[in-house]
């Protein structure tokens, strides 16, 4: 291995074994350099030392804890992220954004979350086949985001509010899509448009919100690909489709806009290892 695919090898460990404790010395031998030369190599690579890495993974998990999974109490959120007391984790949670987790959950300041301290692990989202199936269609509920894409979590905490009042419970795999009408980093924050959802049952009927409307997704042929890894690099694997995939075959796609559909959530595993589906809706 090189040296960056053994960072990669790490990286890939953490994400699967998060919970549990790591030391330098498992995660050395793993990739067979000396604990001196790999704590160095981490931090040349990463940006940030391992132990300071692996917190911040957990610090923003727990960010996203305490604004979509209201249910559990900060003390809850600070033992699953490896703190032994409320305090403690206070004090780390407001170290890095400034408010306490309590003012966090009240009114978040999430743009301070966007602004990573390591370099994002790209993962290997060559362009793979697609899958082609036929999708049967979906109800949603679900959240119109207009504007700056900063906010966007804003809009997943009202969805997951009305939820909530709805007593639907959490979400299951595949059951939140993202309806991408533009691209966040060609498109000028003002004009940014998509619909965040999640699904509902044909025979449950929407409760009235201002906030909350009803959408349909269409049954029919829909290629699927799957992107592994940060939502901030979805789009490589959405133009690898337009650039590589789409010449190669005589698929058309027909006038919908793609839609992410998500296997995983950033509130049970850390961003490099989420997985999302992106439908490309086809004619025929």
């Amino acid at each position: 291995m090189d040296n960056q695919q053994r960072i990669n090898t790490v990286i890939e460990y953490i994400d699967q074994h998060f919970d549990q404790d790591m030391s330098i010395e498992v995660l050395s031998q793993r990739v067979h350099l000396s604990q001196y030369h790999f704590h160095r190599l981490f931090t040349a690579i990463n940006g940030l030392p391992l132990h300071q890495y692996v917190r911040w993974l957990k610090l923003k998990r727990a960010a996203n804890q305490l604004l979509f999974s209201r249910d559990k109490s900060i003390l809850d959120i600070a033992l699953c992220a490896g703190f032994e007391s409320h305090e403690a984790f206070s004090r780390a949670f407001k170290a890095v954004c400034g408010q306490t987790p309590s003012q966090f959950r009240k009114a978040s300041k999430w743009l301070l979350w966007d602004c990573m301290p390591y370099a994002i692990t790209v993962k290997d989202n060559m362009m793979i086949e697609p899958t082609i199936c036929f999708f049967e269609g979906a109800r949603l509920a679900v959240v119109k985001h207009r504007g700056c894409p900063s906010a966007f979590p804003q809009s997943i905490e009202k969805l997951v509010s009305w939820a909530k009042r709805n007593q639907l419970g959490q979400p299951k795999a595949g059951e939140v899509f993202t309806i991408a009408y533009d691209d966040p980093k060609t498109t000028n924050s003002e004009a940014f448009r998509c619909d965040i959802g999640r699904v509902i049952q044909n025979d449950k009927g929407l409760s009235a919100d201002h906030e909350v409307t009803e959408c349909v997704l269409p049954s029919g042929r829909v290629a699927i690909a799957k992107h592994f890894g940060s939502h901030d690099t979805i789009e490589q694997t959405v133009y690898a489709m337009y650039q590589h995939w789409l010449p190669s075959t005589k698929e058309e796609l027909a006038d919908h806009p793609c839609v992410f559909c998500y296997q995983n959530y950033v509130t049970d595993v850390p961003e490099s290892a989420l997985e999302t589906d992106i439908y490309f809706f086809l004619k025929g």
